[in-house]
C-alpha cells in the first residue's frame, strides 16, 4: 500500500507552517519603527535611571500601539556631546530621529535650521498641554508656532539651615520679602555663627549658562527690569535690573558674605552647596529644585536623611517685594518631532505617551525636574518624593521667566557671568565698571548696533 498519504499530509503541514511563519515575519516587518534620540548619561541623575525611564516609555508605547516599535537612540556624553550628535543626526533625513529630547536653550538653533515640526494641531486636543503655565508653553514657540514641549523644568529657591538661623536669632520659618531681607539674614549669620558660609550665590563663568540659571539669573528675574532682549531684538547691557543684581553681588562679596573663590570658580560650582549644607558649613543658598531630591535615599548625591528637618526652603523674593513676590529662572528639556519624519502620527503618539502623568513624575524624580503640567506637581508621588522641597519648587514654577532661545544669548550670558565674577574677585571694582565691561564684551561680539540701554 503506497505511503503517499501521510507524506502528503506532512508536506502540507510543513507548507502551512512555513506560510504561517512567513506571515508572522511579514507582520513583524510591517511594524512602523519610530526612532527616539536622547541623552543617556547627562540628563538623568544616573545612567540606570535613564535606561529604566526610556525602557518604560518604549514598553508602554508598544503595548498601546502593537503595530509600532520604538527604536531607542541613546547619546552618551555631556551637554555638548548631545547637541553635537543631534546636529549630525538631523543633517540627514535617513538618520534624523522621529522624536528627540532637546535642551531648552538649544531649541532656537534646531528650529531655525528647519529640523523640527510644529505641533499646534495635535496640542489643541492634548489635556496635559492645557495645564502648562504660559511661560513654559512659550519655550518651544517660534514665529507663532509650537515646535517643542517641556518634559521637565528646573527652577530655583532659597535654602537655609534652620539651626544656624536659630543660633543667629532668626526665625526658623523664614519668609524673606525683599533682597535686603536676604542680606540682613546673611549678616546676622556672619556675626553669630562663625566658620560657615553665610550666603551662596553662583557667580562667575565656571558653570556657564547653567550657573547663571541657578544663580544671579534668578535675581535678574526678580529685579525691577528683567529684560534681556528688548522689543527691537537688541541685547540689554545696562538697566535698572542689571544694576540691582550687580549691586547685590558687590555688597555680598564686599562684606564677606559669600563663599571662597576656589568654590565659586570650580567647574562643579553648582553642586557645591549640596555638600556644604550636609557638612554644616553653609547657612543660605540660592539653589536649584533638585537639591531635595539629591538628598533622598533614592538619588543619594549625597544621601542625607536629616535634610528635611535641617534645611528649610522658601521662594526667592523680588527686589522690593513687588508682585508676584517670587522669582525664578526656568530651564529644562523638551521633546520635539523631527521635520523629516515619515511617521508624524506615531511620532506624536510616542510624545503623548512620554507626557503621561506617571512618566513625567518618574522623570521629575529621577532627573531632578519639576513637571510642567500643574496637576502632576500636586500628585503624591511627586510631592512626597522629596518633601518639603518638591512642593515649593512646584509653587514657584508658574512665576518663572525664560531666557531667549537664541545663539546670541550665550554672548550676553557670558558677559553677565564675567561681570558678577569680577565683582566677587575684585572688591574695588564698581558697578559702573562692571556694566562698562559688559557693554564692551557684547558690543565686540555682536556689534555696537546690537546692544541697548534701558
Amino acid at each position: 500500500m503506497p505511503k503517499t498519504g501521510p507524506r502528503r499530509l506532512a508536506l502540507a503541514l510543513l507548507a502551512s507552517c512555513a506560510f504561517i511563519a512567513t506571515g508572522y515575519r511579514a507582520q513583524a516587518q510591517t511594524k512602523t519603527i519610530v526612532t527616539l534620540a536622547y541623552g543617556s548619561e547627562y540628563v538623568f541623575d544616573t545612567n540606570d535611571f535613564a535606561k529604566k525611564w526610556y525602557d518604560n516609555v518604549k514598553a508602554a508605547f508598544e503595548k498601546k500601539y502593537p503595530d509600532a516599535e520604538v527604536k531607542l537612540v541613546p547619546i552618551p556624553g555631556g551637554y555638548p556631546d548631545i547637541i553635537n550628535k543631534l546636529s549630525l543626526l538631523y543633517r540627514s533625513r535617513s538618520t534624523a530621529p522621529d522624536v528627540a529630547q532637546l535642551p531648552t536653550p538649544a531649541l532656537g538653533q534646531f528650529q531655525s535650521s528647519g529640523w523640527l515640526l510644529p505641533m499646534d494641531d495635535q496640542l489643541a486636543t492634548a489635556g496635559w498641554w492645557k495645564e502648562f503655565p504660559d511661560a513654559i508653553k512659550a519655550e518651544g514657540q517660534f514665529d507663532g508656532k509650537v515646535y517643542a514641549v517641556s518634559t521637565g523644568e528646573n527652577d530655583s529657591q532659597l535654602y537655609y539651615n534652620k539651626a544656624m538661623f536659630k543660633q543667629a536669632g532668626l526665625p526658623d520659618d523664614w519668609q524673606p520679602k525683599t533682597w535686603d531681607d536676604i542680606l540682613t539674614a546673611a549678616r546676622a549669620i556672619k556675626a553669630k555663627v562663625p566658620g560657615v558660609v553665610p550666603l551662596w550665590l553662583n557667580v562667575g563663568t565656571s558653570s556657564g549658562d547653567n550657573g547663571l540659571l541657578q544663580g544671579t539669573g534668578n535675581l535678574l528675574n526678580g529685579s525691577s527690569d528683567a529684560t534681556i532682549q528688548d522689543a527691537n531684538g537688541k541685547w540689554v547691557v545696562d538697566s535698572k535690573g542689571l544694576r540691582e543684581v550687580l549691586t547685590f553681588v558687590k555688597t555680598m562679596y564686599n562684606e564677606g558674605l559669600g563663599d571662597s573663590l576656589s568654590d565659586l570658580f570650580s567647574p562643579s560650582a553648582v553642586t557645591v552647596p549640596l555638600a556644604l549644607f550636609q557638612k554644616g558649613k553653609l547657612a543660605i543658598a540660592v539653589g536649584s529644585n533638585y537639591y531635595g531630591g539629591n538628598w533622598t535615599k533614592t538619588i543619594c548625591s549625597p544621601c542625607w536623611a536629616e535634610a528635611p528637618q535641617t534645611i528649610g526652603v522658601v521662594a526667592i523674593p523680588t527686589v522690593q517685594g513687588a508682585a508676584p513676590g517670587a522669582a525664578t529662572t526656568l530651564g529644562g528639556w523638551d521633546l520635539a518631532i523631527g521635520a523629516a519624519t515619515t511617521h508624524k502620527d506615531y511620532a506624536w503618539k510616542l510624545l503623548d505617551v512620554m507626557e503621561e502623568q506617571q512618566n513625567q513624575i518618574d522623570a521629575a524624580n529621577w532627573a531632578g525636574f519639576v513637571p510642567a503640567a500643574q496637576s502632576y506637581t500636586k500628585a503624591a508621588s511627586f510631592v512626597d518624593f522629596a518633601p518639603p522641597y518638591n512642593a515649593v519648587s512646584a509653587q514657584v514654577l508658574p512665576f518663572g521667566k525664560l531666557t531667549p532661545a537664541k545663539a546670541e544669548y550665550e554672548v550676553w550670558s557670558h558677559a553677565l557671568q564675567q561681570a558678577t565674577g569680577n565683582l566677587a574677585q575684585h572688591t574695588d571694582m564698581t558697578v559702573d565698571q562692571a556694566i562698562d565691561a559688559m557693554k564692551s564684551y557684547v558690543s565686540n561680539q555682536l556689534g555696537a548696533d546690537q546692544i541697548a540701554t534701558r
